[in-house]
């Protein structure tokens, strides 16, 4: 019966084939970041220099289209939702499902770096080199630098990962980071021991969300500023946690389209804040923080890990916060001269502290080099 109608077949295929590319022509479009995915999309094609430019011109553009196609999210979710319901509960293309219910990001190749089988060595001296760049320039204008990358999940809890994606005592980037700092003079502050020894004491990330939990970014917080010798900073856990409450779903969970079926306990920060004023607006915005007291301008340059603890932490003892992403190094230097910071703590997480080849900050001088 279905064969009388067969005449209709090809232009019913063609309007739903249709219906994405009218949506993304009609839509607004802009996004550069997915919140579900925790990744950057890729950005709209550029023709560049030369041959070069246009032989990376047919790979660009696929990597656009995949990325910003019209109802993307709502394929993304509807495909997280049918993954998520898989007989060998493995997670998606997206999420990795541990033991005890926990999560772990796929995306960003996450658990490869935290087990050691993803080393991008060339990168990460390219990083390193940046950076003491930075403190050179830095120095120049009488700021310090001092870099303090948040682990992911899969690197402190490596034993709700299925036994396939543990390290078996490889070497990680994080590893490699810490060393080619080190050699380079930069001051860093390794959080992996701090975290490590504050599970002792409750949970320091989420099992069903990316980030680490209050009760993680202040164990966090009182390492660096140990480390910053500022001792005095260091803040009390049973002072400034709030009671435990059930808080329901994550971004991982969402990610599975799970997000309204999983619960955990979670505790809030119960410090006061400063003024805040936003600089500019957006998905990450870049905001500054006043308090009533004298004290130092520190500027935080990171991602979600630190957005919503760090600022609220630091202007109990500061006299401004600056808080501005990353962008994977390629955030707008104009903060830095127009706020003066004292210092500048590098804070992009283990999944994302890698620069974008070539990055360098907008407005960066470009006069001393480091080791100058």
């Amino acid at each position: 019966m279905l064969f009388r109608y067969r005449r209709y077949w090809a232009p019913a295929a063609a309007i739903l084939l249709a219906v994405p590319l009218l949506v993304l022509l009609l839509g607004r479009g802009g996004r550069t970041i997915s919140a579900d995915e925790a990744r950057q999309l890729a950005p709209v094609p550029s023709l560049g220099h030369g041959a070069a430019g246009w032989s990376s011109l047919p790979r660009q553009t696929d990597a656009y289209l995949r990325d910003h196609f019209g109802l993307r999210q709502m394929f993304l979710r509807a495909y997280s939702v049918i993954m998520s319901r898989d007989p060998f509960h493995t997670g998606n293309g997206l999420v990795l499902t541990g033991s005890d219910g926990w999560m772990f990001l796929r995306a960003n190749s996450m658990v490869e770096q935290s087990a050691g089988t993803l080393r991008r060595d060339d990168q990460v001296a390219e990083t390193a080199n940046f950076l003491a760049t930075m403190k050179t320039e830095l120095t120049a204008v009488g700021a310090r630098l001092l870099v303090a990358p948040p682990p992911n999940s899969a690197t402190l809890y490596p034993e709700q990962l299925p036994l396939w994606a543990r390290n078996r005592g490889l070497r990680t980037e994080y590893d490699v980071f810490m060393d080619d700092l080190a050699a380079r003079g930069i001051a860093t502050v390794d959080l992996r021991p701090a975290l490590r020894a504050a599970r002792a004491d409750g949970k320091i990330y989420h099992k069903h969300d990316t980030h680490w939990t209050a009760r993680g970014a202040v164990a966090a917080f009182n390492a660096i500023v140990q480390a910053d010798s500022k001792p005095d900073w260091t803040l009390d856990p049973g002072a400034v946690l709030g009671p435990s409450k059930a808080v329901e779903g994550g971004d991982l969970a969402r990610m599975l389209g799970i997000g309204a079926e999983v619960t955990e306990s979670d505790q809030a920060l119960t410090l006061s804040g400063g003024k805040r004023d936003t600089l500019v607006d957006g998905l990450f915005s870049t905001f500054v923080d006043t308090s009533d007291r004298p004290g130092p301008t520190i500027m935080v340059i990171g991602d979600s890990f630190t957005a919503g603890f760090f600022p609220l932490m630091l202007i109990q003892h500061t006299g401004k916060v600056i808080w501005v992403h990353h962008q994977f190094c390629t955030f707008d230097w104009k903060w830095i001269d127009e706020f003066h910071p004292a210092e500048v703590w590098w804070m992009p997480t283990e999944r994302y502290f890698l620069c974008r080849p070539g990055g360098r900050p907008t407005g960066m001088p470009p006069r001393r080099t480091a080791g100058r």
